[in-house]
């Protein structure tokens, strides 16, 4: 039996025992992956492992627990098929009309709120929406409120007219007003020589008789001046209102 020569191992060296000797590893032939009884080697690529499939070590596309990733909201990825996707997050709060949420010193930037209800707010430099119309009050004027309150007719008036408030052109007053709710309108009227003001008033095409103050309706405008018309509705009941009007004369 030959003896293992323990008297001069080397690094990179095998043994021998058959003739005692150590022999470089350089100089053994190469052997392939797949040339090892359980592993199967199909059409390896790069960036492929080995998994074990019951049978044989095969290779494959590296799969984690994550087969595939998907974006939500607030959430973007890449590569989300793997193999390593990357998730950002949004850290914007995102606000829902699906559940309750309390934003605390938050601040927001240009927002759109639709019929929402604000309890006791601080507005500081508030702004509205008006709409200067470039045309003269004449015929039947239509203000639409969910456009803006106030409407500015910056044409000098042709006759007198009527004013009709309304949500918009499809979209009743009666249906965006609460009952106990109430709402004001101004009606910016430019007068020339001649001047013209509103003989009625309106509320989804239906005339309604507000209560003027001072007691009487306008019975004319005011000549080379603008007529502000001022008009609060208040709702009691469906299509039911209590209406209070002015006007003033700014020149």
């Amino acid at each position: 039996m030959p003896t293992f020569n323990t008297t001069d191992p080397k690094p990179g060296y095998v043994y021998e025992v058959a003739t005692d000797t150590w022999f470089p590893l350089a100089g053994i032939a190469t052997q392939s992956l797949d040339g090892l009884t359980d592993v199967v080697i199909t059409t390896a690529s790069n960036g492929q492992t080995l998994i074990y499939n019951g049978t044989n070590w095969v290779n494959t596309s590296e799969v984690g627990d994550v087969s595939a990733v998907s974006a939500g909201t607030g959430i973007t990825v890449t590569n989300g098929a793997g193999p390593i996707p990357s998730i950002a997050v949004d850290d914007t709060l995102v606000a829902t009309t699906s559940n309750t949420m309390t934003m605390t010193n938050k601040t927001l930037t240009s927002p759109t709120i639709n019929s929402g209800t604000l309890s006791s707010p601080v507005l500081v430099a508030g702004e509205e929406r008006m709409v200067f119309t470039g045309t003269a009050a004449t015929g039947t004027i239509a203000i639409d409120l969910l456009t803006a309150n106030t409407h500015f007719f910056n044409s000098n008036a042709g006759a007198n007219h009527v004013i009709n408030l309304r949500g918009s052109s499809t979209t009743s007053l009666n249906n965006i007003l609460a009952t106990n709710d109430s709402i004001t309108a101004v009606v910016l009227v430019q007068n020339g020589g001649t001047a013209y003001y509103p003989t009625a008033v309106q509320i989804d095409g239906s005339a309604v008789t507000p209560k003027w103050q001072n007691g009487s309706a306008p019975s004319s405008g005011n000549t080379n001046s603008i007529d502000a018309y001022v008009i609060t509705v208040m709702k009691s009941g469906s299509a039911t209102y209590t209406v209070l009007a002015s006007q003033t004369k700014f020149a």
